[in-house]
C-alpha cells in the first residue's frame, strides 16, 4: 500500500489554452513540483479567460490554489471585490522582436493573409474587412484594437463584419483559411503555432505589433501559506537559471520570470476606460 505523501498539494488551473499550448503549463506544473516541493495537479479550462461567469468563484470556494489567466480577467476579479485571490508577484517574459531587453509585458500582432499584402499596407487599409477576434474583453484581441480605432476617430463599425473566434489560435486559423481577412492575436500564440504551419506560416503577415501590454498575471488563493507563496515566487524567478527546465521553456518562447505588481494592471483599466467612450462600443463585437 502506498504511503500518504507529506508534500503540500497545489491545484493549478490554466485559462490560457488553447491560445497558448497546454504543454507549457504542464511544464510549469512539473517544475513547481520539483522546485517548490509540492504535489501538483492541473485543470484545463478553456471556456473563459478567468473564473467562469455564473459559477461559484473557485477562490472563494477554495477549489483552486493558483490560476494562470488573462490581464483583463484578473482586473475583473479584483474590481469585482474578490477578497480570496491575490497576485503572485511574478510574471513570465516571452521572446518578441520588439522586446530585445526582455522586459515584462506581451504584444498583440495584427495579422493578415499574405495575399492581402498588395492592397493592405497599414491598419487604415483594413476598412470594411472581415475581422476576427478571440472574445469581447481580450486585451490583445479586442481592447487594443478598439483603442486604436478610437484614436483614429473610428469605432468598431470600421470593420465590414466581425466574427468571434473564441481563441487567438482560432483567429489565426480563420485568417490562414481566408475565412477572415485580419485579426489581432496574442503574439506568443502566433510565435508558437507558426512553427507548426506550412512553410513556417509564411502565408501570415504581421502588419504591426502593439505593446507592450500589461503582462500575464499569476493569481493565487490567499489561503496558501506565506511560506509556500514565497517558494513559488523563488522557484519561478529561478526558472531560467535551471538549465534543464529553462531550456525546455524556450520551446514555447518563454525566456524567464520577473517580478510583477498589482499596479501594473492599471494599464488594463485605462484600456477599458478608453473603449467605453462614446463612439466605441463592445456591442459591435
Amino acid at each position: 500500500m502506498a504511503m500518504p505523501s507529506d508534500k503540500q498539494r497545489l491545484r493549478l488551473v490554466t485559462h490560457m489554452c488553447p491560445s497558448l499550448p497546454v504543454e507549457l503549463y504542464e511544464l510549469l506544473m512539473s517544475y513547481l513540483e520539483d522546485e517548490a516541493g509540492c504535489e501538483a495537479t492541473l485543470q484545463y479550462e478553456s471556456r473563459a479567460p478567468g473564473p467562469l461567469p455564473g459559477r461559484p468563484d473557485p477562490f472563494t470556494t477554495d477549489a483552486i490554489d493558483l490560476a494562470f489567466m488573462t490581464p483583463t480577467a484578473f482586473v475583473n476579479l479584483v474590481d469585482g471585490g474578490n477578497s480570496d485571490a491575490e497576485l503572485l508577484p511574478v510574471t513570465p517574459v516571452f521572446c518578441h522582436a520588439k522586446n530585445p531587453r526582455e522586459e515584462k509585458g506581451y504584444y498583440a500582432d495584427i495579422i493578415i493573409h499574405k495575399d492581402r499584402s498588395k492592397h493592405v499596407k497599414e491598419f487604415a487599409d483594413l476598412r470594411g474587412c472581415r475581422w476576427a477576434y478571440s472574445h469581447e474583453e481580450s486585451l490583445s484581441g479586442s481592447l487594443v484594437v478598439l483603442k486604436k480605432l478610437r484614436e483614429m476617430g473610428e469605432n468598431a463599425a470600421f470593420f465590414g463584419d466581425t466574427v468571434r473566434s473564441g481563441s487567438h489560435l482560432r483567429s489565426l486559423q480563420l485568417v490562414l483559411g481566408k475565412k477572415a481577412e485580419a485579426a489581432a492575436v496574442d503574439a506568443n500564440c502566433l510565435a508558437y503555432y507558426r512553427s507548426y504551419l506550412q512553410d513556417w506560416g509564411r502565408d501570415i503577415k504581421v502588419l504591426e505589433s502593439i505593446g507592450p501590454l500589461p503582462p500575464y498575471p499569476i493569481v493565487v488563493n490567499k489561503r496558501l501559506s506565506d511560506a509556500l507563496k514565497a517558494r513559488l515566487v523563488e522557484a519561478l524567478l529561478n526558472f531560467s537559471e535551471t538549465k534543464f527546465w529553462g531550456g525546455r521553456g524556450e520551446v514555447y518562447g518563454l525566456r524567464k520570470f520577473v517580478p510583477n505588481s498589482a499596479g501594473t494592471y492599471e494599464g488594463v483599466r485605462e484600456y477599458k476606460r478608453d473603449v467605453e467612450q462614446p463612439g466605441i462600443g463592445l456591442r459591435y463585437y
